[in-house]
């Protein structure tokens, strides 16, 4: 259903041509919005039957998506067992720099000696 471009001529028939195309896009775009509206659960199901039927479809633009926008991708989770012990070394690293704090306030080098001793 191919439409013949119009006769533009000049300047002004190319910006009148624009505006009306725009202000026809608008229109079926409101148009659409107030069907979804309307029927928000026959959208939905529409979508349901139309991924049943084309289960490939929505994985091809999924992965077109996605490697279009490299950026946005969140971080890999990592399993349970993994991040309790990366959460664990986080605990023993701060348990090792606070005894080594306290090591180097109480050492002789420093001048402050060993109080109690």
């Amino acid at each position: 259903m191919a439409v013949d471009p119009p006769n533009i001529t000049g300047r002004d028939d190319r910006q009148e041509y624009q505006r009306a195309h725009r202000i026809r896009l608008e229109k079926a775009r409101e148009a659409a919005r107030e069907r979804r509206a309307a029927d928000p659960e026959g959208y939905r199901e529409y979508g349901r039957k139309w991924r049943a039927a084309n289960p490939e479809k929505p994985r091809e633009y999924q992965r077109r998506w996605w490697a279009a926008n490299k950026d946005k991708r969140a971080a890999p989770r990592l399993p349970k067992r993994a991040a309790a012990q990366l959460r664990k070394d986080k605990v023993n690293k701060r348990r090792a720099a606070a005894q080594r704090r306290a090591a180097r306030a109480g050492s002789e080098l420093n001048g402050a000696g060993q109080a109690g001793l």
